[in-house]
């Protein structure tokens, strides 16, 4: 069983320096899971994602965590796009001991807006986006009783380096309060 404190899934780039660079920043116990075994390194977003379509894609990144989290306990998840949205298609209505989820440009939970999650969900989404409008799909989650927001002038991948969308500025501004967060609640 992991001692863990935060479970951190990632996007499709898998586990990379910036990932090992943001669980230092965060400074609490956590543990990161990929859609991969082992490291992985792409030349592009593209590449990327068709080998996150080939290791089975979001269903098997979802029993992936799935399993996971039925084999360790944490207080907090932590997604970025399809590790966000596999969070949410399997595990979300069955996170009890979980105390909150903070979910990023997950945008595959716009298929899923009949999950329940069974802890605090707070969902970020990029402002501009290609496949969906993200502000609709947040205003549809906040009625559902979410905690939703749109980063101003945010493409998808905001938060990640290896994105195309990546912006600096956003991902100081947000490892900044999700830092404050879990330390607040840490203290609690």
């Amino acid at each position: 069983m992991s001692t863990a404190v935060l479970l951190l899934a990632t996007d499709v780039f898998g586990e990379t320096p910036a990932t090992a660079s943001l669980c230092r920043q965060l400074a609490i116990p956590s543990c990161v899971i990929s859609p991969y075994e082992g490291a992985q390194s792409f030349k592009t977003e593209q590449q990327a994602y068709e080998r996150f379509l080939a290791a089975g894609g979001v269903a098997a990144y979802a029993e992936k965590i799935h399993t996971y989290l039925t084999q360790n306990e944490v207080q907090h998840f932590l997604g970025f796009g399809v590790g966000g949205s596999a969070w949410w298609m399997k595990s979300a209505a069955k996170a009890i001991q979980t105390q909150s989820a903070t979910l990023f440009y997950a945008s595959r939970v716009r298929h899923h807006l009949d999950v329940v999650s069974a802890c605090a969900t707070h969902f970020i989404f990029a402002e501009h986006e290609v496949a969906y409008e993200s502000t609709r799909l947040a205003e549809q989650l906040a009625r559902l009783g979410h905690h939703t927001e749109i980063a101003k002038q945010a493409k998808h991948g905001f938060m990640n380096s290896f994105a195309a969308g990546f912006s600096l500025k956003l991902q100081t501004t947000y490892l900044e309060l999700l830092t404050h967060k879990y330390q607040l609640q840490q203290a609690a």
